[in-house]
């Protein structure tokens, strides 16, 4: 049975490598940041040399352009040992040869282990605000390092993204805006915080790692424009 994974990374400006620990049948990027909305599709049927990396949609533009070898997405198998002269930088929402962070980010940024990305304890509860605009805080404010804008977090057992998070905040009223409002009723209601993920869902491989297989995307404009983010979905075929 074929299987299908999607995520947010930040664009790179340059050719990145997203390891998704499988080599995928068919990608889909798309700039979701960008002033111009732009989403390149490829599968591995594209056959023609003229478009044997995808075909590029701009702004729904009737025009699609075809992308040739180099030009656009191809598959990648992995294999590369991380150094200097490859991974360019290992700062979150940077490198060029990126993989899955699953890591869980309450815990305190100054935590002597595992450290996490909330600033004064660690990240128990979102209270809901205002439910119409889907606002609310949490019990303490976040770094910002990992956490924000894209987060994946999870409270009351319901997962939510986050659409709004200006680092530094999160404990005053109204400074966390989630993708729904919470699925419980009252306002007051103090939802347990189960999860938070990074704003990023790949994030650089350290050095000294090896990369494992997936897809890369030589496109750095409109597409992979450097620090814009992009989302794709990528899978395999039955």
């Amino acid at each position: 049975m074929g299987r299908q994974v999607s995520g947010i990374f930040n664009g790179t400006g340059a050719a990145a490598y997203i390891c998704l620990g499988f080599v995928p049948d068919y990608v889909r990027v798309a700039s979701v940041t960008s002033s111009v909305f732009a989403n390149i599709e490829w599968n591995v049927n594209m056959r023609l040399a003229a478009a044997v990396e995808g075909v590029l949609d701009t702004n729904g533009n009737t025009n699609l352009a075809e992308e040739v070898f180099g030009a656009g997405i191809a598959p990648y198998f992995g294999g590369d040992l991380m150094d200097t002269s490859n991974q360019t930088s290992t700062t979150n929402g940077e490198g060029v040869y990126l993989w899955w962070d699953k890591k869980d980010y309450r815990a305190m940024s100054n935590a002597s282990v595992n450290p996490g990305d909330a600033e004064d304890s660690y990240l128990t509860t979102f209270t809901m605000d205002t439910a119409g605009n889907r606002t609310g805080h949490f019990n303490t404010d976040m770094v910002g390092t990992y956490c924000g804008i894209g987060s994946k977090i999870i409270i009351g057992g319901t997962p939510y993204r986050i659409l709004a998070l200006t680092a530094g905040q999160g404990i005053s009223a109204d400074e966390v805006t989630l993708s729904a409002p919470l699925s419980s009723a009252p306002l007051t209601l103090a939802g347990q915080v189960g999860y938070i993920s990074n704003k990023y869902d790949l994030i650089p491989i350290p050095i000294g790692k090896v990369s494992t297989a997936g897809f890369k995307v030589s496109m750095t404009t409109p597409v992979n424009v450097n620090n814009e983010v992009q989302m794709f979905v990528a899978g395999t075929f039955d």
